[in-house]
């Protein structure tokens, strides 16, 4: 019985193996045309590489630095110790940069770059693609977007074989969408690297003062700054500017500074030598949960809190409010703090702007005319002083009136309130973020007089939430009861 079973599985097994024959048909037709499919994607990719390659510069610079008294110099071996001092001649040694940058006019040779490729620079090397070698010159630079415009000294320069890049509407790029940055990494000359948009808005990268940045996982490396980040159309839709990396080199993370603000800048540059940055007055924080639960916000608004309103400046004129929340400017969506700074940024100085809030949870509309921005080093007063008083021990603090010993201790300008002195660990006031030095001015829009006023208030309110001075940032606290 045994010896038939094995018999008969072995032949079923001998006949499933004879039965058995590779795909032929369908599934060779699903392959060829998956593989033509591919094949399409890598020549268009193909096209945009060399078309785009037309367009990409090679920018050198360099500096002549004098050397501090007391480098090593080997000619003291000589003629002794600081004879250079003696002489009064530094020794001066030439600082290099290598960069990239792309034609955005070839017929009046402005190029776009970063300003940090060419910021300070004596001396600026422009390679084309067609391998001529010019002197370039600063059109303009700003700082605040690192974004710069050069041009070509030599106006009869050669054009053969080159061609300018169009700035694409960064502000229709999606996550996902395809993207390519060309440059010269580690000074390798045309390199294409490929990749997807990974995010977009990202601020607070302490990278420039204005700009929310594209993030990519293209390979961008040193040399590819001020080089183009192309879409699937070929379209510049950043301006490659920075890497997020421990060790100094690709780790997945670039960021380009998104084309729309490229746009901006650049014309400002080029028509008026420098950027004009609109102005409100204000000093803003982002909104956390706690905060958001605090100011009663629906739950669908995002936007930035103003803590500070600084005295006779835009928004104090137009009437804006510490406690405000600017969620919309002329009808267009505030979900960060950096995204309504760059807005605001790139408004002309003079130009009205409308302006939508929530102040005490109600929707309303403010209209401003925006100021100039002056980047100046003094702090501006505030609009708005508070009243004080004074107390000790509330909720994990040690308080105290404002005096002028502490006000010298804790480096904060206000001259009423009450100041932490002391926080006690796993308080309230600690897990609330409340710190030594923080100048405690109001509690839910009503100003703090002294301890007992703000136990009653704390104390009444669901969702307290304090505004405090932090030596000179204006911020507001939702404070935890427990």
């Amino acid at each position: 019985m045994r010896g038939w079973f094995c018999a008969v599985l072995l032949w079923v097994v001998a006949s499933a193996g004879l039965a058995y024959d590779l795909p032929r048909h369908g599934s060779t037709k699903r392959s060829t045309s998956a593989l033509q499919e591919l094949q399409k994607i890598s020549r268009e990719i193909a096209v945009i590489a060399q078309r785009a390659r037309k367009a990409i510069v090679y920018v050198s610079t360099s500096k002549t630095i004098e050397m501090p008294f007391g480098y090593s110099d080997p000619l003291e071996f000589f003629f002794g110790p600081n004879y250079r001092r003696r002489n009064q001649d530094r020794p001066k040694r030439k600082r290099e940069g290598l960069g990239s940058g792309f034609f955005v006019d070839l017929k009046r040779g402005y190029i776009l770059t970063n300003n940090h490729v060419v910021a300070e620079a004596d001396e600026i090397s422009l390679k084309l693609a067609n391998d001529e070698i010019y002197d370039g010159n600063v059109v303009g630079r700003d700082s605040n977007t690192d974004v710069a415009v050069v041009e070509i000294k030599d106006k009869n320069f050669n054009r053969r074989s080159l061609q300018a890049l169009v700035l694409g509407d960064s502000s229709k790029l999606v996550v996902g969408d395809l993207a390519f940055a060309l440059g010269a990494p580690f000074g390798l000359e045309a390199s294409l690297s490929f990749g997807i948009v990974s995010a977009m808005g990202r601020g607070n990268l302490n990278i420039t003062r204005m700009g929310n940045f594209i993030q990519t996982d293209a390979a961008i490396n040193p040399g590819n700054s001020g080089g183009p980040l192309l879409n699937d159309a070929g379209l510049v839709v950043g301006l490659n500017t920075a890497i997020y990396s421990r060790s100094g080199g690709y780790n997945g993370i670039g960021f380009a500074v998104p084309s729309n603000l490229v746009r901006r800048v650049a014309e400002q540059l080029i028509n008026d030598g420098r950027v004009q940055r609109g102005y409100l007055g204000v000093q803003l924080q982002a909104i956390n949960p706690d905060l958001h639960k605090s100011l009663r916000l629906p739950s669908d608004i995002k936007g930035a809190l103003v803590s500070q309103v600084m005295r006779g400046e835009p928004a104090d004129k137009a009437g804006f409010q510490a406690g405000d929340v600017i969620t919309t400017v002329n009808n267009r969506k505030i979900d960060s703090v950096p995204e309504l700074i760059s807005i605001i940024g790139l408004i002309k100085p003079g130009v009205r702007a409308k302006v939508g809030i929530y102040r005490g949870a109600r929707p309303k509309t403010i209209y401003v005319t925006i100021g100039a921005y002056r980047d100046d080093k003094h702090p501006r007063r505030s609009a708005h002083s508070s009243s004080g008083g004074g107390g000790s021990g509330v909720f994990g603090m040690t308080l105290s009136r404002v005096s002028d010993r502490l006000r010298k201790q804790f480096g904060f300008e206000s001259r009423h309130g009450l100041v932490v002195v002391d926080v006690d660990s796993n308080s309230p006031a600690s897990r609330s973020g409340l710190q030594p030095g923080d100048v405690l001015l109001s509690i839910n829009g009503v100003k703090i007089k002294d301890v007992s006023s703000l136990r009653k208030r704390v104390k009444a309110a669901s969702r307290p939430h304090i505004r405090i001075e932090r030596q000179g940032q204006f911020l507001f606290v939702a404070l935890r009861k427990k």
